[in-house]
């Protein structure tokens, strides 16, 4: 707010405005040329004048001249013949006023709240969300299943260097394949864990793992892997046939 400076009254303008009808100013004392005189001076120093800073001016000075004048002029006694009426724009220019001091304290109260929220932060409870998780078929390549072939047989029992290994597996790839069509048989989907069991060795580890490889190949069976390095499950593939349709037939893997 613009500041002016007089003998008796130092400050903003709207305050020199309120304490002159509080009554606690005695206005015959302000010289209100003085007060235009220094706001017009003011103006003249800005590059740009705010249209608003001029209005609220404009009314501010219309109303301490108006309250001035009231108290130069005299005023009519009861037994004077003239019948004094009110003035209907000083009532206007009034209402006006009482108007713009009423927005003004809305406006100083807005800003402080806008303030205090400033130096506040809501906090927003996540929204709770449920998702159900449903396997999603992989495509798996030669990769994925020599690196699970790697993880598997990292599992199993460190090598004795010292100790002799008999190299002839345990089961053959026919074999493998057999169980693989049994189990499928009585369940559409299988562990490749389950397949291989907690006690195998690292050589049926091998041939269990060539046995998925060709039943893959042949489209006899099929892979999915919910996630990366989970658990790998073996089902029914295109070209799956049930052990009661083969008959006799023996499958040749290797």
């Amino acid at each position: 707010m613009y500041q002016i400076t007089l003998p008796a009254f130092s400050g903003p303008l709207d305050l020199l405005l309120k304490l002159i009808e509080r009554e606690e100013l005695d206005i015959t004392t302000i010289a209100l040329a003085q007060v235009a005189d220094q706001y017009l001076a003011h103006v003249r120093s800005l590059a740009a004048p705010e249209p608003r800073a001029l209005a609220e001016f404009v009314s501010m000075a219309a109303r301490l001249l108006l309250i001035k004048s009231r108290a130069l002029l005299p005023r009519p006694t009861l037994d004077s013949k003239v019948v004094a009426t009110a003035d209907p724009d000083a009532e206007a220019l009034a209402a006006q006023l009482r108007e713009y001091r009423q927005y003004k304290e809305v406006a100083r109260l807005l800003r402080a709240w806008q303030e205090e929220e400033r130096q506040s932060f809501l906090r927003l409870a996540p929204m709770k969300v449920e998702l159900e998780l449903k396997p999603v078929p992989v495509q798996h390549t030669l990769g994925d299943l020599i690196a699970a072939l790697q993880r598997r047989i990292q599992l199993t029992l460190p090598i004795d260097e010292a100790t002799v290994i008999n190299l002839q597996p345990r089961l053959t790839v026919a074999e493998v394949g057999q169980r693989v069509r049994e189990r499928l048989s009585r369940q559409p989907w299988c562990s490749l864990s389950e397949l291989l069991g907690p006690q195998v060795c690292r050589e049926d580890v091998i041939v269990t793992f060539w046995a998925v490889l060709e039943l893959l190949k042949r489209q006899v069976i099929t892979l999915e892997q919910p996630e990366l390095f989970g658990p790998i499950s073996l089902g029914r593939g295109a070209a799956y046939e049930p052990i009661a349709t083969i008959g006799e037939r023996s499958v040749a893997l290797g």
